[in-house]
């Protein structure tokens, strides 16, 4: 394994968790511990190795932390990449996974998700009551993603794939981990012993739980990414980089 951190980035409902367990399971499972870094290293109060902004006094010491391991470790982000984090990637010091999905169903699992913490009273996630207070986070959220998309060697992982074809999916993470593992065994295990955030579990429920009019609104804001990176996404280069030019093609100004 040649970098030495690995990023598993997610917009939020796109399988993110997932893609993530299967990272840190085959890395665990292929001798490589992935026990949580220090506190003072990922500043979070979480039971995974996840990360929010990081800046370079943070860096130093998570890489201090993985160095003295001797061995790559794998964080979980939802937050764009910070300039030291882009200068890893760029170096090849760090790879990312990018997991996406097609907005309609974000929207779709968004509002539940928001409906069952107003229900519970949770504060995460219960701002998004209406279709309009998701919409809104998404744009910025796509061009969070915008950012890692447009850095060298990232690897797309669309959710229909991860969570529908996940032996599928493990193959090609154990193939850019450089790792030697049945991909099967792997899936097995995330599935039955890994937490994985699953909500529904439906495919495409936007076909079938979403007003058409609200549906091809949302298809010819984002018709850009729908296209390229759903529609086409196997035709998506197999070489070092993506090219998005600019944010914007991931998406059309909204209408009205």
């Amino acid at each position: 394994m040649q970098p030495l951190l690995y990023f598993s980035y997610g917009m939020t409902k796109t399988g993110s968790t997932l893609a993530f367990q299967i990272v840190r399971s085959a890395l665990d499972l292929c001798g490589f511990p992935q026990d949580q870094l220090s506190a003072s290293a990922i500043k979070q109060a979480s039971t995974i190795n996840f990360v929010n902004h990081i800046s370079d006094a943070q860096m130093d010491e998570i890489k201090a932390e993985m160095l003295a391991r001797g061995y790559s470790v794998v964080l979980k982000t939802h937050t764009r990449p910070d300039p030291v984090v882009k200068r890893m990637i760029k170096s090849g010091e760090a790879l990312a996974f990018v997991a996406y999905r097609d907005p309609r169903d974000i929207a779709l699992s968004m509002l539940d998700h928001g409906r069952r913490a107003r229900a519970e009273g949770k504060q995460a996630f219960a701002e998004f009551g209406t279709m309009d207070d998701v919409l809104k986070n998404l744009r910025h959220q796509f061009n969070s993603m915008a950012e890692w998309l447009r850095l060298p060697g990232i690897i797309p992982l669309y959710y229909e794939d991860i969570a529908f074809d996940t032996v599928s999916v493990a193959g090609l993470i154990l193939q850019k981990l450089g790792l030697k593992l049945d991909p099967e065994i792997l899936t097995d295990i995330v599935h039955e012993d890994r937490f994985t955030q699953k909500n529904k579990g439906v495919s495409l429920r936007y076909k079938t739980e979403m007003p058409s009019e609200v549906s091809e609104a949302i298809e010819q804001e984002f018709q850009p990414f729908i296209q390229k990176f759903i529609k086409d996404r196997h035709k998506l280069a197999a070489g070092p980089r993506i090219l998005l030019p600019k944010p914007e093609i991931l998406r059309h100004e909204a209408l009205g």
